[in-house]
C-alpha cells in the first residue's frame, strides 16, 4: 500500500506531462473557433397570405392555400449584396406540364444582407399537396446553409 501512495503521484505527473507534449505537438483537444454564419434562420412554421407567421411548426396540414417554410437573413458581407440558392426537396410530386416526377427544385435570388427573405412553399394547385418530408434549404456563397424539414400531412375531415 506505501509503494502505491508513492508511485501514484509519479504516475500522475506521467500523464498531465504526456497530454501536453500531445496539445503541444497538435494532437490535443484544440477548439477549434467556430466561423460565424453568413446565414441565420429567423423563423419558420406556417404563413398567412401576408407573409406573417402563423404557428411556428414543423407539421404542415395538406391544404390549398397553406403556405410553409422559412425565414433567414444573410449577415455577409457586410453592406452588400449576395446570393443564395434555395432547394426545395420534396417526397415528389407529378408536373403535369412535364409529365415526370419531380424530387428537387432550385433557384438562386439576390440578398440584400440583412434583409429577412421568405424560403415558402404554398399549395397552390391539387398535383402539388404530396404528403411526407419536404426540406427546404437556403445556400449562402461561402456554403453556409440553413434547412428545415416539414412533414406534410393529410388531415382529419
Amino acid at each position: 500500500m506505501k509503494r502505491l501512495l508513492v508511485i501514484l503521484p509519479i504516475l500522475c505527473l506521467l500523464l498531465a506531462s504526456c497530454s501536453s507534449t500531445l496539445n503541444f505537438f497538435g494532437f490535443g483537444g484544440k477548439e477549434e473557433k467556430q466561423q460565424e454564419p453568413s446565414i441565420v434562420l429567423v423563423d419558420y412554421g406556417i404563413y398567412d397570405a401576408n407573409g406573417a407567421l402563423t404557428t411556428a411548426t414543423n407539421s404542415v396540414p395538406r391544404k390549398l392555400g397553406t403556405t410553409f417554410g422559412m425565414r433567414f437573413k444573410t449577415l455577409k458581407p457586410e453592406g452588400g449584396t449576395s446570393k443564395v440558392k434555395i432547394i426545395t426537396a420534396s417526397p415528389g410530386i407529378i408536373d403535369p406540364a412535364q409529365n415526370k416526377v419531380v424530387f428537387n427544385n432550385e433557384t438562386t435570388v439576390d440578398v440584400v444582407t440583412g434583409k429577412e427573405y421568405n424560403c415558402t412553399f404554398t399549395f397552390e394547385k391539387e398535383w402539388e399537396m404530396a404528403s411526407g418530408d419536404w426540406t427546404l434549404t437556403a445556400v449562402a456563397e461561402d456554403g453556409s446553409s440553413i434547412k428545415k424539414t416539414f412533414q406534410v400531412f393529410n388531415p382529419q375531415q
